[in-house]
């Protein structure tokens, strides 16, 4: 899911770059250059967002679900118990093959596509911080009445930093750069053709720059217009934000001067060296002077040069809270997206749950298995931090389609056969005319889909909001939603739902109720009765999504379970159901004759 969320990223910061684009124009001269540049900083913690853990975005794991841990049950290794007189049929789920790789060449690509813009941004950057190495490199040391200047100019700005003053003829505009030891090279023919007082203004410029800490800055810029690299409105965002930081920088050193005529002065130097051609501009330093529309907009900021108030201080800082409100809303956005946009569960009620270790059933697979005991009110749960997560149901769906399709009138109790249409399917039992009771125990796909296309898309997608299956989402097509593209559903949800179905808390006709349940009904063991269905997720020809959901009722209570599994391979409805069985042998519900 990163690829969402980094598109969710650049939407939400365009969202953000408009509203920065509108504070600053609704602003404009009611505040300082320091406001007009702090306000970027915004922009750039927002796109950071995206790359922190996604476990800082996951609020909670179960909801609101009250955890009760106490003393796990028994658990010893136990055989897998399937009773001799079961038919085998219903275990193995014959089911259609998911989409899933069609998502996941398709992220590759997308991810592959990313990295290679990365890295040739990266390349011409790096290229850049080859030269700075050069140019230092092959630097001079500076004239001693330069020196006497840079000191001066250093007490007036006090940038806390060690900084090495060099002069360089193979540049040919000043630039600073360097992290642990600062470097400010001026070109040669700046030094022997200027005067004290523009050789003033252009320390100050630099020594500036250094106390802002823009080399850090430099390098944030960098790095995040190689993240985003095909998005040119943050380019063009991130230039402006460079020309706020000259300015900023200007306002800063004029600041210092108490005389107008000494701003004007400061304004000149800009003038006359900005009708020189610029060879030195690296993304990686700081200069002095840029193109020349950047220039005009600096020396349009000099000429129009005001102190910050208390006043304009204040209303800067309102802005910037406000819109840094603004940036935190993305946070909620990708806690959604740490859900797969809705896809994980939050329950809407409390929960008292036991925490059980089955994984000696699982072996390498990942999964969950949840067993509620409906006379106690309390879910016995294996990984929890899994069965809030919403997963394509497979076959397991078709429990809900049969119901639907009998609301619908459809089917009847009585009257629910549909003729075989002569087509192969590879599988002998479906080949064949089905009612719902051998289609259930046979998933037979084909059968359903009829039921589906019978009530249709939008009626279907209604029904399943009704009851609250999952995402409820199938999209336009009644085909195969189930498979993995659309409709997902979570272990929990699973487990509700078949509570709802046995209490018909749903309020749906008693008869359909019952016909359901007789079409679940896979056998009974000693008076315990198994009703369940099955599910198989395929890639390929490799089975990687396994479900066994239904409920067993005894005489004295009724037991609702799900178990999921995932694994490259093997991980099927037989496989969920010998893990069922095992679970059921541990906690003493016996199922075997």
């Amino acid at each position: 899911m990163f690829v969402v969320r980094f598109i969710l990223s650049n939407l939400f910061g365009m969202v953000l770059l408009v509203a920065i684009l509108l504070a600053k124009r609704i602003l404009k001269n009611k505040v300082s250059l320091k406001f007009h540049y702090h306000i970027w900083f915004i922009l750039l913690f927002s796109l950071v967002i995206v790359f922190l853990p996604m476990s800082l975005f996951e609020t909670v794991g179960l909801g609101d679900i009250t955890q009760q841990i106490t003393a796990p049950i028994n658990n010893k290794p136990g055989s897998v118990l399937v009773p001799p007189d079961m038919p085998e049929d219903w275990r193995y789920d014959f089911t259609e093959m998911t989409s899933a790789t069609n998502n996941g060449e398709l992220d590759f690509l997308v991810i592959t596509l990313w990295v290679i813009g990365v890295l040739v941004v990266g390349i011409f950057y790096y290229m850049g911080s080859r030269r700075l190495r050069m140019i230092k490199r092959f630097a001079e040391p500076m004239q001693d009445n330069i020196v006497n200047i840079y000191h001066n100019c250093y007490k007036r700005i006090c940038p806390k930093r060690k900084i090495c003053l060099m002069q360089s003829d193979l540049i040919t505009s000043p630039i600073s750069f360097g992290c642990r030891l600062s470097y400010i090279i001026l070109p040669c023919h700046v030094v022997n053709h200027s005067s004290e007082k523009e050789i003033e203004h252009i320390l100050l410029h630099e020594l500036t720059h250094i106390k802002h800490n823009d080399i850090w800055t430099n390098f944030w810029l960098c790095a995040e217009q190689a993240i985003y690299w095909f998005n040119p409105f943050l380019w063009w965002a991130f230039a402006k934000m460079r020309k706020d930081r000259e300015a900023y920088c200007d306002w800063s050193v004029l600041n210092g001067y108490n005389s107008k005529e000494e701003r004007l002065s400061y304004g000149d130097t800009l003038l006359r060296f900005a009708s020189q051609k610029n060879n030195t501009m690296s993304y990686t330093a700081n200069g002095l002077f840029d193109d020349k529309k950047q220039i005009r907009y600096r020396i349009e900021r000099i000429a129009e040069f005001q102190k910050e108030t208390k006043a304009s201080r204040f209303i800067g800082r309102s802005f910037i809270f406000l819109l840094t409100l603004i940036m935190v809303l993305q946070v909620p956005a990708f806690a959604m997206v740490a859900s797969d946009f809705g896809l994980s569960y939050q329950p809407k009620r409390g929960m008292t749950t036991v925490e059980c270790d089955y994984s000696q059933y699982f072996g390498d697979a990942k999964g969950s298995a949840i067993v509620y005991d409906l006379n106690s009110d309390v879910y016995q749960v294996y990984n929890s931090s899994v069965i809030t997560k919403r997963i394509a149901p497979c076959s397991t769906v078709k429990i809900f389609s049969g119901l639907n399709a009998l609301e619908k009138g459809i089917i009847t109790p009585s009257e629910n056969t549909m003729k075989w249409d002569n087509m192969p399917r590879g599988i002998s039992a479906w080949d064949r005319d089905q009612n719902l009771y051998s289609a259930m125990s046979n998933s037979v796909n084909w059968y359903f889909q009829l039921l589906d296309k019978s009530v249709g898309a939008e009626e279907l997608e209604e029904f399943y909001a009704r009851i609250g299956y999952g995402n409820e989402y199938i999209g336009g097509d009644t085909s195969y939603y189930w498979n993995g593209s659309k409709l997902k559903i979570s272990p929990l949800e699973q487990v509700e739902l078949l509570i709802k179905l046995y209490l018909n808390e749903f309020g749906f006709h008693k008869e359909n109720v019952d016909t359901i349940k007789d079409a679940m009904f896979i056998t009974d063991i000693n008076g315990n009765k198994l009703y369940g269905k099955t599910g198989t997720g395929k890639i390929g020809s490799n089975d990687v999504n396994g479900w066994f959901i239904g409920y067993v009722e005894s005489k004295a209570n009724v037991y609702f379970f799900a178990v999921n599994l995932q694994d490259e391979a093997n991980a099927n409805g037989n496989a969920a159901t010998e893990i069922a069985f095992s679970i059921f042998d541990e906690m003493g519900i016996d199922l075997n004759k």
